[in-house]
């Protein structure tokens, strides 16, 4: 009896042991199949961002007396932030800024359908506020599934008489900065994606030479400092006039460098997109006097004013 309680331990012993190590090498192949689903997933995000990031201008289109540059930074593998410019012979271009709620896959993918319809229709010759209330209409029911809005600023632009008209769906209000004074490009219009029918405000600014136009998504002046406070638009503005003697591309790089500054070098928490325009200073002073005229008869802007 003894002998057979000895044999009968060590059996259960054993039992024990195979049982353990069984167990360890199930919990240790979970462990490599899910760093492999993983690498896997995260190599498949990766290629989406390249490839959202390759629907994106190459490069912004080159017209007569304006400067331009233009950058998306995600946040994550994929975002939502869009930005794209039409150009119309020589001297016209439309231009976009856009971002779907969410960082997500579904915000990525709506980004891309929101990219083709609005590829397939501003090729008419639409007003900004004709072209956003299509779009909405277009994109109502996909949002509406998807859970998902789109802010989208949309502009035109004239190189020749340097008229700029846009609409605005519920965006950040882009920045102009003429000398000491800023300005915030402001329309009426609901965010894509509420309601079917909705209607959008147009308006109008003359640009002048030495005019910096700088438009964005929120993703600036909502990053959070150590102390959780905003960056907000009143820094912005003001790191604008710092740099507003700069090239466009320079601004770009100075306010990135001042957000990973104001961020302690954190990631981002949500995408940073950024198109910056600057008019030449080569106008006559009665072209000069037409566009302050036509700013002061056409445009209600917010201003703020530099001592």
């Amino acid at each position: 009896m003894e002998l057979l309680e000895s044999l009968a331990g060590q059996l259960a012993q054993a039992v024990r042991i195979v049982n353990e190590r069984e167990a360890r090498e199930q919990e240790r192949r979970q462990k490599e199949a899910a760093l492999l689903e993983n690498a896997r997933v995260t190599r498949d995000l990766e290629l989406a961002k390249q490839i959202q990031l390759s629907l994106l201008p190459t490069a912004p289109p080159s017209l007569p007396g304006v400067s331009i540059a233009c950058r998306c930074i995600p946040a994550s593998h994929v975002g939502g932030d869009y930005y794209d410019f039409f150009q119309r012979g020589d001297q016209l271009m439309d231009l976009v800024m856009a971002d779907v709620s969410g960082h997500s896959v579904g915000a990525a993918l709506i980004m891309v359908e929101t990219r083709s319809v609005l590829r397939a229709q501003i090729q008419g010759t639409r007003s900004t506020g004709e072209i956003l209330q299509v779009l909405n209409q277009l994109l109502y029911e996909d949002l509406t599934r998807a859970e998902l809005f789109i802010t989208m600023f949309c502009g035109k632009f004239d190189a020749v008489s340097r008229l700029l008209s846009y609409s605005n769906a519920g965006h950040t209000r882009p920045l102009l900065l003429r000398g000491g004074i800023w300005q915030e490009l402001d329309a009426e219009g609901l965010i894509l994606g509420v309601e079917y029918q909705v209607g959008f405000e147009e308006k109008s600014v003359a640009l002048e030479p030495g005019d910096l136009l700088f438009m964005y998504t929120d993703g600036i002046i909502e990053a959070e400092g150590q102390a959780g406070e905003l960056f907000g638009v009143e820094r912005l503005c003001t790191l604008l006039y710092e740099m507003q003697r700069l090239g466009p591309e320079e601004i770009i790089e100075g306010v990135m460098a001042r957000l990973a500054l104001f961020t302690s070098g954190e990631p981002l928490q949500d995408d940073v997109s950024m198109v910056v325009m600057k008019v030449e200073k080569n106008r006559t002073q009665g072209a000069l006097a037409k566009s302050s005229q036509l700013l002061h008869n056409e445009v209600d802007l917010t201003t703020r004013r530099w001592p």
